[in-house]
């Protein structure tokens, strides 16, 4: 019993993680839009989209891996700044190029993905990662449900405690933390 109970949190804890790495990459793949926003994106997400189905398959897989075989180099530089003695400086850049890196592969990802999907154990892959996305969202949603229904309770709570101090009763409606109150108009 024990040890269901052990691998049902860990596979929560798994399911948790995953879907904030997706959501991390959700978010990335906006903000690449938004900062490719500055160019005509349409236009350059068609012409890319076209030079990508000329290309072969396995250029486009490697189109795809570059900013892994950029990043990861300057990720052990970074690394060895930080055993150097430079760890402020070493661990800035770290977390700059994971999350460059991160965000471009993203990025590329969202571009390359019909002509990558071509491939079979790639789709395999994507796949299973979709299912288990779709998983984890089921594994998720009861403990979703119960934080918000918790936040509510506490949103409530705070605004029962600003409508009675002093002055803060029209601070908290102006942010709608609590309802303002209900004049009944007569005649």
């Amino acid at each position: 019993m024990k040890h269901n109970n052990v691998k049902r949190m860990a596979l929560l804890a798994l399911a948790m993680i995953f879907l904030a790495i997706a959501w991390v990459w959700d978010g990335f793949i906006a903000i690449g839009r938004l900062i490719v926003g500055l160019i005509p994106w349409t236009r350059f997400k068609q012409g890319f989209v076209a030079l990508v189905d000329r290309l072969p398959t396995a250029v486009v897989l490697l189109i795809f891996l570059v900013p892994l075989a950029i990043v990861e180099p300057l990720l052990a530089l970074a690394v060895v700044a930080m055993a150097m003695g430079y760890v402020v400086i070493g661990a800035i850049a770290w977390v700059t190029l994971k999350v460059l890196g991160f965000g471009l592969i993203a990025v590329i990802f969202d571009l390359t993905k019909h002509k990558l999907l071509t491939v079979r154990w790639f789709a395999w892959a994507y796949g299973k990662v979709v299912a288990f996305h779709h998983y984890a969202h089921k594994i998720v949603a009861p403990y979703r449900h119960a934080a918000a229904q918790i936040m509510r309770q506490w949103r409530r709570r705070a605004a029962a405690a600003l409508a009675r101090a002093p002055g803060m009763r029209g601070l908290a409606a102006q942010y709608h933390w609590i309802r303002a109150p209900r004049v009944d108009r007569q005649g």
